[in-house]
């Protein structure tokens, strides 16, 4: 099988490596690509938004040779794996959200996330030079993977990148996506702290026939639990 793992803000593909390691070693062929913006050293953030880390996207699947592939979104890369899917539905098997979020057609991240959040984020914004939002460390390990180590909580705060607010703001044009007929699965991870869990309720219901599975671990369960989400996910598409 063929996957290509989409990751969510303020990091890059290299948060995909543990899991990516484990699906590699049953025999899979997995591509992590680092989105747009998220690239290390000095980046410009403006201008940046959905769309555009989108088209880049899939010009990069292009090239690995991916015919037909799984993809994978947790978090803020549910729209981007919906906008893949709907633009290249002839190349994609199934869609996978791990506590993903799933706009409908004209809604934006920030509409799907808590008031004081995106209150946070908008402010964060605004202090940028570029309009990204830059999350403070304690702000992503405790919102996101509070059962890290002490040495991988150190090792992902030094690499923690900003995020174009794009990303949050730009409303996603949908409406081909939820009448493609693709298969999707939505992974739950009960111990996610990041927000309510009714917000991932909502989304999973938005998805037609979705499969179900749940997965130990936090938001950024790919991090904190790879063996376990990569055996999730390899359930997710069976």
């Amino acid at each position: 099988m063929k996957i290509v793992l989409v990751h969510g803000g303020w990091q890059g593909g290299w948060a995909w490596d543990g899991m990516a390691e484990q699906l590699h070693a049953a025999g899979h062929d997995v591509f992590t690509p680092t989105l747009l913006a998220h690239e290390d050293g000095a980046v410009d953030r403006s201008g940046v938004t959905l769309t555009t880390m989108v088209e880049d996207l899939i010009d990069r699947i292009e090239r690995p040779g991916f015919d037909r592939f799984v993809l994978v979104g947790p978090s803020g890369g549910g729209p981007v794996i919906q906008l893949v899917a709907q633009q290249r539905p002839e190349r994609v098997e199934r869609t996978v959200f791990v506590d993903a979020w799933v706009p409908a057609d004209g809604e934006c991240i920030n509409d799907l996330l808590p008031d004081e959040l995106v209150g946070a984020v908008t402010a964060l914004a605004e202090q940028s030079t570029d309009n990204s939002v830059t999350l403070p460390p304690e702000m992503f390990l405790g919102a996101f993977m509070q059962d890290a180590d002490e040495a991988l909580a150190a090792s992902v705060a030094a690499r923690i990148a900003p995020s174009p607010l794009g990303w949050l703001t730009e409303p996603v044009r949908l409406s081909r996506f939820f009448t493609s007929g693709l298969p999707s699965s939505y992974v739950f991870l009960p111990q996610d702290q990041a927000v309510p869990k009714t917000a991932y309720e909502r989304s999973a219901t938005r998805l037609a026939d979705a499969r179900i599975v749940e997965c130990s671990g936090s938001h950024e369960a790919m991090l904190t639990h790879p063996a376990e989400i990569a055996k999730a996910l390899l359930e997710a598409t069976a």
